[in-house]
């Protein structure tokens, strides 16, 4: 007889390792960890779930046939955009508008980079396009500002348009015609018409992807979606037929940028709603912890083995970007704001030939060969390997034992650089973790400061296997009250993804003033609301399982960026919405920013649908009681910190209980991370198994 599924099985596969987090009813959670495996990453998800099986006595296939729900992040679509790796795709446009997504906007040569990018000012340049000229073709069409068709589609044109395109070698085509937002009829034409006579070709519509205004972002939007729905959907095939063969039978979504899980069959051709699959299940992790810990205002840091992660969770709710810069092209699709910098526990050191200074990033080992100490042939010294150095990490207890690291492997490699520095390997990994945790610290500066928010008053959530080795040096250059380390750190984003709902996201473009028409507002929202409930039941989500949310995208008159504002129930009267955008730009921007005077506009409104998944609550620990937190100390030995080697208690996370207390410095050895106190740092267990650092504490 078959046991009744009770199990939520979440995997975020990164760049070097894949997690996996599993859910019980009763919220009891058992973890996976295994290497990510590029090109296909397929293996290393199923890799994370055996790992997990095998932790709770079961295996892979047990596992599986008796979970609930399947949830997925993945980064193929983001690596296939960073290393132009996408399917070759042909773009349909207006006639008269093929240069469009070319020319792009006049900051495209500046978009996304930091400041000292923007320095070289005859270097700039705009990305390669995504789309070369030879794949863009006009048709005959036009559809006006108001919606109306003043010249219908030509056929004709379409036929030769589509027959050059594909005779140059496109493989997938964007369909992105002029304000195609306000009616789509010709878009739904070209589509209708390639199934008859191109069928099995890939086609991604703007008017579905991106209804929004503004040409040149809906334009690139659709194009980036045509050149990664071949890879991603070919990878998702893999996973689904590999999760069949592994006796998966029940839902299998997928993390998408937007802070909500999409069906996997969905998500094979929405795959520019991927990009920032994982970092958003960090956040929708933290959101969920900070309602737990009663934490309104929090900077949450993801530090892998590539890349370093950062969002913002303001008055409770994580903050999204309206117009995310990928690549330096600028997108309008909607992204929990995650800000990312190259600096994880595979960037590499090295030193700069102009100026003999050491620089450490963006460049990461990733997970083959990986960092020096994992002997799979790296030579080049890491962060890893800087604390492997430095004595943070145990070599003999790296993934709780099952991997053993290579300790002069580490020295060798951090000796190549403090040769010619004229340092000791020690002083060059010191040097190593000092500079990037400085690049940490900048980056959470720059995503806080700049958007208007004091740091020191936000707790920081320190997550993903390389966060607690380094949460409490960043932590501590801030000037944060305190700093939360998860009890499942390391697979906190696969814990995120699994505790997703499902999310629809339904957006139109309508340019109005204020003071609005309130009736037709709530007509647009009406029908917005309606589409997002016709794809939830269409997912077999019951109406009593579904909520709703509602936005508008308002700006002062004159000025380019607009603000989300969430849309209350207006009741004949738009005073509490225009009452809400100059609280929230005052907010952002300072008092006395508002300019009522230039009147309010209101561009794009937009509606989340949520659809209620099985997500049980975390399971809380019992007390410390009596038992002190010495009693986890398993080893006392020299770790390095900035005032020197200090003998340095080691304790080990399964022994430490809720309650218990212990000073910096200190160690605490779990099977997938490592915590590192440091000196006047006092760090608390709380219920959830989090560990609660608490800076400059005597």
């Amino acid at each position: 007889m078959t046991a009744e599924p009770s199990y939520v099985v979440a995997v975020d596969s990164g760049g070097t390792f894949s997690d996996c987090v599993v859910i019980d009813r009763d919220g009891a959670t058992s973890t996976g960890k295994a290497a990510s495996t590029p090109p296909d990453f397929s293996r290393g998800v199923l890799d994370a779930v055996a790992s997990a099986a095998e932790g709770l006595g079961l295996s892979t296939s047990e596992l599986l046939g008796r979970s609930l729900l399947f949830s997925h992040g993945t980064t193929v679509a983001t690596n296939a955009l960073l290393t132009r790796t996408g399917t070759p795709t042909g773009l349909l446009t207006t006639r008269g508008h093929e240069d469009a997504i070319l020319i792009g906007r006049t900051f495209q040569k500046v978009a996304g980079l930091t400041e000292a990018e923007m320095t070289q000012v005859s270097r700039l340049a705009k990305p390669p396009p995504i789309i070369p000229r030879e794949l863009i073709a006009g048709v005959d069409e036009r559809v006006d500002s108001t919606g109306a068709v003043v010249v219908q589609l030509n056929e004709e044109s379409l036929e030769q348009a589509v027959a050059s395109l594909l005779d140059r070698g496109a493989r997938s085509l964007a369909v992105s015609l002029l304000w195609s937002f306000l009616n789509p009829v010709h878009e739904r034409a070209i589509r209708n018409w390639l199934e008859r006579h191109h069928p099995g070709l890939p086609v991604s519509l703007s008017s579905e992807l991106a209804p929004v205004i503004r040409e040149y972002e809906r334009g690139i939007t659709v194009a980036i979606n045509g050149y990664l729905v071949g890879q991603t959907g070919e990878y998702l095939e893999r996973l689904v037929g590999r999760l069949d063969d592994a006796g998966h039978r029940r839902q299998a979504v997928v993390m998408q940028s937007s802070g909500g899980v999409m069906p996997i069959e969905r998500a094979r051709t929405h795959a520019v709603s991927l990009l920032t699959s994982g970092p958003a299940g960090g956040v929708m992790a933290a959101k969920a912890l900070a309602e737990r810990l009663g934490d309104r205002d929090v900077i949450t840091t993801d530090v892998g083995g590539t890349s370093f992660d950062v969002g913002l969770i303001v008055d409770g709710e994580p903050q999204f970007v309206e117009s995310p810069i990928f690549a330096q092209f600028q997108l309008v699709t909607p992204m929990i704001d995650v800000a990312t910098i190259g600096a994880g526990g595979g960037s590499v050191a090295w030193i700069e030939s102009q100026t003999g200074l050491l620089r450490v990033g963006p460049r990461s080992a990733g997970a083959d060969p990986g960092p020096a100490c994992y002997g799979r042939g790296g030579t080049e010294p890491t962060v890893t390997d800087a604390d492997v150095v430095l004595g943070r990490l145990n070599p003999s207890y790296f993934l709780g034992g099952r991997q053993q690291l290579d300790t002069d492997a580490s020295l060798a490699a951090m000796e190549s650089i403090a040769e010619p520095l004229r340092l000791s390997a020690r002083e060059a990994a010191l040097a190593v973790a000092r500079i990037a945790d400085s690049h940490m610290t900048d980056l959470i500066r720059r995503v806080s400061v700049e958007r208007g928010y004091d740091p020191r008053r936000f707790v920081i959530y320190a997550f993903g296997g390389a966060g607690p080795p380094h949460a409490g040096s960043y932590g501590a250059g801030l000037g944060a009250r305190r700093v939360v380390i998860p009890a499942l750190a390391s697979e906190f984003s696969a814990f995120g993804i699994g505790a997703s709902d499902l999310l629809v996201v339904s957006e139109a473009s309508h340019p109005c003033r204020a003071p609005f028409d309130t009736a037709q507002l709530e007509q647009i929202l009406d029908g917005l609301e309606q589409r997002a409930h016709a794809e939830l039941s269409a997912s077999g989500v019951p109406s009593a399982d579904m909520t709703f949310r509602r936005f508008a995208r308002l700006r002062y008159g004159g000025q380019v960026h607009e603000l989300r504002v969430p849309v209350p129930r207006l009741n004949g009267s738009d005073e509490p919405l225009l009452a809400e955008f100059h609280r929230l730009y005052e907010a952002k921007y300072g008092r006395g920013a508002a300019y009522r005077e230039a009147g309010v506009q209101a561009l794009t409104f937009i509606v989340h649908g949520y659809g209620r998944l099985h997500h049980p609550a975390l399971e809380a620990q019992a007390s410390a009681g009596p038992q002190p937190a010495a009693d986890a100390i398993v080893e006392r030995r020299q770790v390095v910190f900035a005032e020197g080697p200090l003998d340095t208690p080691v304790y080990r996370s399964e022994r430490l209980r809720a309650g218990n207390r212990l000073h910096g410095p200190a160690v605490i050895e779990a099977p997938t991370t490592t915590v590192v106190v440091f000196p006047r740092q006092l760090a608390e267990v709380d219920e959830l198994g989090s560990v609660i650092l608490t800076m400059g504490a005597s």
